[in-house]
């Protein structure tokens, strides 16, 4: 257990240092270092004792054209045009489940009528079902559905 603060920055200097200084050549530990440790009277140069502003020292991140690297926090970039946004707003893709509570008719019978081609689908990656709205929208306007009411509770038997 360390002592106090200026052992335990001693002993990550102690670290780093043999990290840098191992077997690897020169351009492999300039491209591995991404980060430099201050030494601990750098970082402990302040007198902790008294109160004051907390002194911050930001570890500079080295840039890196790899794609792992890691990304600033925010918003994420955008990866698809206008039109396609407005389409997925409008139009969007529904699963199976959404789809049969939708046209009130069971996941079996939306299988089924997406087998004989009553009902359009497309396929994910995965081989799942997905609907877009207006499609289901024009297969119920057609009445192609069995029942568009729910059940009244004289039709349900127990």
């Amino acid at each position: 257990m360390m002592k106090d603060l200026r052992a335990w920055y001693t002993y990550i200097e102690e670290i780093a240092r043999k990290a840098t200084s191992s077997d690897a050549s020169p351009a492999q530990a300039a491209q591995s270092r991404v980060f430099r440790i201050p030494p601990a009277d750098e970082l402990l140069a302040t007198d902790t004792t008294t109160p004051g502003p907390v002194r911050r020292h930001p570890l500079p991140i080295v840039p890196s054209s790899d794609t792992n690297a890691p990304r600033r926090p925010g918003r994420r970039p955008l990866t698809e045009t206008r039109e396609e946004i407005i389409l997925r707003l409008l139009d969007p893709e529904m699963t199976l489940h959404e789809a049969a509570a939708l046209l009130n008719l069971s996941k079996a019978t939306v299988r089924r009528y997406t087998t004989i081609g009553k009902l359009h689908c497309s396929r994910t990656a995965g081989g799942q079902r997905r609907f877009r709205l207006s499609d289901l929208l024009t297969f119920l306007e057609a009445g192609s559905g069995r029942r568009l009411r729910p059940k009244s509770k004289a039709e349900v038997a127990f």
